[in-house]
């Protein structure tokens, strides 16, 4: 998959050195000493001692969170490192639990274990790019950070984008969602947790968070298409007619608009108004393959509505002919035959746009068989039968069987 952007953010590192004051308990300077020498093992061993004889000894637990962050620091297995930092988060709150005037330096303290875990989870995100696991060792790095901050809309946010890079893209819901609850509001949060929505079927999600970031972002035209899809993909369709011909009157220039507008109105049966719209689509870009081809399946489907009409009449014609006079038969008559005549134009208008889809779809390298399909219809209901031959290959109807 393409690999998602994240953001980076500087830190000025602040590293903590605590006083070293004289402490009542022996195996808390035994700790102390074992620190300085980075000895994180003895320091730790020194230090339990110490708490299993004050179990309320908060300069012990004070010195553990400490030891436990720097050993973390220095220790590259991102499981053990996890466990080391969620060991420490543990002595830190059990610090401001014994002492609530240690807060502010714990905080400091916290302050610096997550722009370390920051500074990790964008390092692994960034050898994912050669290397696809380290992408989980972000998600796990990003996932600590955000334990250790919870508040912090980056730390879940980036948390998201490395479980998409994963291959996670599902998991990547629920850090997405926390992004935005702790107040991240930019423009590619919402559109990633939108896709993420509407590719698990909750498009009802999907809609009302789009509509939040179009609130935001009323000018950002991808974002506006991307919530008028959602609407198509809700079935909402009263709500998408709407938004569409709003968008097109606030931007009659944007091929886009104009192309999904008259596609929708081919799909409610409103062919004239969806015709106006392709062919102003056609009008911005005349190069346009998918403008060309549903304009063509307009007068397509128009046809058939026509012929519809045609089948209606004429069996109410046959069951009631007995009853009927001479000049009301003649009637009937002139009307399916009037209704054929708009039938076969229709068809006929519909092979021009067509053969150019067909050309423009050929030159992309795009399938063109659905248009080769429609192309064939055309030419049969408009007695072209050597050009509807032509085509029947492409449109997958050769007949390659031996018997």
């Amino acid at each position: 998959m393409k690999r998602l952007p994240i953001i980076a953010l500087l830190f000025s590192f602040i590293f903590l050195v605590a006083a070293d004051g004289c402490s009542s308990d022996p195996n808390v300077e035994g700790a102390k000493l074992n620190l300085r020498n980075k000895n994180y093992d003895r320091a730790l061993e020194n230090l339990g001692i110490a708490l299993s004889n004050d179990p309320n000894n908060v300069e012990a637990y004070q010195l553990k969170g400490r030891v436990l962050s720097e050993k973390a620091l220095a220790t590259p297995d991102v499981t053990e490192h996890t466990n080391l930092i969620m060991e420490m988060l543990d002595a830190y709150e059990r610090t401001v639990e014994l002492d609530p005037t240690l807060a502010d330096e714990v905080t400091l303290a916290l302050r610096f274990a997550y722009q370390n875990e920051f500074q990790r989870g964008t390092q692994a995100f960034n050898r994912g790019k050669n290397q696809e696991s380290e992408y989980n060792s972000s998600v796990t790095y990003f996932q600590t950070a955000s334990a250790i901050q919870p508040d912090s809309a980056s730390a879940y946010v980036n948390q998201a984008y490395s479980l998409m890079n994963a291959n996670r893209s599902n998991e990547a819901i629920g850090p997405f969602e926390m992004a935005l609850e702790k107040g991240d509001t930019d423009v590619d949060t919402y559109r990633f947790l939108a896709s993420l929505y509407q590719a698990n079927d909750r498009f009802g999600d999907s809609i009302d968070l789009l509509e939040q970031a179009s609130s935001f972002y009323p000018d950002d035209v991808d974002l506006q298409t991307e919530l008028l899809n959602a609407f198509q993909l809700a079935g909402q369709i009263d709500r998408a007619m709407e938004m569409y011909g709003s968008a097109v009157e606030r931007d009659p220039d944007n091929k886009l608009f104009r192309y999904n507008y008259g596609s929708l109105l081919v799909q409610v049966e409103r062919y004239d108004e969806a015709i106006v719209q392709l062919i102003a689509a056609l009008g911005i870009d005349p190069e346009y393959g998918n403008a060309h081809y549903n304009l063509g399946a307009a007068y397509i489907n128009q046809a058939v509505a026509v012929n519809e009409q045609i089948t209606e009449l004429d069996d109410q014609l046959r069951a009631n002919r007995d009853s009927m006079s001479s000049d009301e038969i003649s009637e009937a008559d002139t009307e399916i035959n009037a209704l054929a005549d708009e039938r076969r134009d229709l068809f006929a208008k519909a092979v021009s746009p067509l053969e150019r889809a067909k050309t423009l779809f050929e030159a992309s390298g795009d399938d063109p068989t659905d248009v080769c399909m429609a192309l064939f219809q055309s030419y049969v209901q408009t007695d072209h039968t050597d050009l509807a031959e032509a085509v029947s290959a492409c449109a997958g109807f050769d007949d390659t069987s031996d018997g």
